[in-house]
């Protein structure tokens, strides 16, 4: 198994994750886990084509994900999905899950989550995507 990314939902969201996995257009298994418990999203080229949470599938399980705003992941990169349960593309997929989780706060769109990270964490983003070879520099 290629060594993937580990963090906090908190310091690095599910939508930042997936949004890398689909510009570097890689094949990766998300693990998620939180107190709610632990849940699996399948990205296959860059596409999300899986998610399961409990007895949920598909594009309910992968919402259902999205909102997490704790728990721990772990990005396992190049591991297939067993079943393909999601055929809609990232963006809508992203934003139709921020739709959903401003609806239920009932306040404004968290910008942060659906424009990305800050700085800081972008620079650490890249950094530890160069280690990975996932992504490489110019020269």
């Amino acid at each position: 198994m290629q060594e993937g990314i580990k963090g906090r939902l908190r310091d690095m969201s599910l939508v930042d994750v997936i949004q890398v996995l689909n510009l570097g257009r890689r094949t990766a298994a998300v693990n998620i886990g939180s107190d709610e418990g632990a849940g699996k999203i399948f990205v296959e080229n860059g596409n999300i084509v899986h998610a399961g949470f409990r007895e949920l599938s598909g594009e309910n399980a992968l919402y259902h994900l999205l909102s997490w705003k704790d728990g721990e992941f772990e990005v396992e990169m190049d591991v297939k999905p067993g079943a393909k349960t999601i055929s809609a593309n990232v963006e809508r997929l992203l934003l139709e899950g921020m739709k959903r989780l401003d609806e239920t706060n009932k306040g404004g769109l968290d910008k942060e989550r659906l424009f990305g990270v800050g700085e800081r964490e972008s620079i650490h983003l890249i950094k530890k995507l160069i280690e990975l070879g996932i992504l490489t520099k110019k020269q």
